[in-house]
């Protein structure tokens, strides 16, 4: 096996000294605001439990690590997505990766919108002034390349827009992500560090933005019965504004038209675990997830239509 290039080797130093450096910045719970952007991309990676930094494909890998996209080969995939959350919010989910023999180009929206809401006076009493409805969006491109067989990095930036009635603010953040394909056939590490940028303000009241570093790997076992069938995942999340987290997940398909995921999510007190599935039809993809809350606020639900151009895979 030959050493690894100086560049690499620099990169990945760069990288972690990062990722190790927003991992030390937990802080307390409820400080970071904007968490529409926590909110996994991707019925397949919803139902495995979140995880998805080393195992995302398709368009919803723009979310999750456009750095995995550069080992593919040329194509587009599009995804749309439709999730209703606490029976109050709407969230909506465009991406697209364009993978180019210079590179892959990513680009995703989301907007998370709520049901209208009375606006009273500061007593909170009284007859309803009117209403408002509260709302956040996401716009963000993203480019990824392979440097070499086994490394890929990508980088990317998003502008943010949040609004509560007549208070609204308007920043960017910014996105690091690596990908690697290990020496052992079918295992991959994926890193991301994601959200970095200035605070927003709303009404004089500034908030941070919710940073997280995130490890992963994914193992596709080669064995000849699990050979195209099985995937298994696992992320260990590092939040601003919280402890450590874990993602642990697994897909089977059952034949290539069908298949099924489970997962759970670690060290969270209101999430538990989550499951799904995906059917396949040529170039189309319909995939559902179920997420489970374990307060009175109710369970998730995710609903992704994806679908893939010119694409032969990894």
């Amino acid at each position: 096996m030959m050493p690894a290039s100086p560049r690499r080797r620099v990169s990945a130093a760069i990288f972690t000294v990062l990722l190790l450096a927003g991992a030390a910045a937990a802080g307390t719970p409820g400080t970071s605001g904007f968490l529409s952007l926590r909110n996994p991309v991707g019925a397949r990676e919803a139902a495995m439990g979140g995880a998805g930094v080393a195992s995302a494909d398709g368009a919803a890998a723009v979310y999750w690590n456009p750095a995995r996209l550069a080992f593919a080969t040329e194509g587009t995939d599009l995804l749309l997505q439709h999730q209703r959350l606490w029976g109050l919010f709407d969230k909506e989910t465009a991406a697209v990766a364009h993978r180019t023999p210079y590179g892959t180009l990513g680009f995703i929206f989301s907007g998370l919108y709520a049901d209208e809401i009375e606006r009273y006076e500061e007593d909170g009493v009284g007859v309803p002034l009117g209403t408002f409805r509260p709302y956040e969006v996401a716009l963000g491109v993203s480019y990824a390349r392979r440097f070499g067989e086994a490394f890929a990095a990508g980088v990317g930036v998003k502008l943010l827009h949040t609004e509560i009635d007549v208070y609204g603010d308007t920043g960017l953040a910014y996105d690091l992500f690596i990908a690697h394909r290990a020496e052992i056939p079918g295992l991959w590490f994926g890193a991301s560090l994601t959200n970095l940028g200035p605070d927003l303000n709303l009404n004089d009241a500034p908030f941070a933005l919710p940073q997280a570093g995130r490890l992963g790997l994914a193992y596709d076992p080669q064995q000849a019965f699990f050979a195209g069938r099985l995937t298994l995942a696992a992320d260990v999340l590092f939040p601003n504004d919280g402890n450590e987290k874990a993602h642990v997940g697994a897909e089977f398909r059952l034949v290539p038209a069908l298949a099924l995921r489970l997962g759970t999510r670690v060290n969270y007190e209101s999430q538990g675990y989550t499951w799904g599935a995906g059917f396949n039809r040529g170039p189309l993809t319909l995939g559902y997830a179920f997420e489970q809350a374990t307060n009175d606020l109710g369970d998730w639900h995710r609903f992704a239509l994806e679908l893939a151009l010119g694409r032969a895979g990894y």
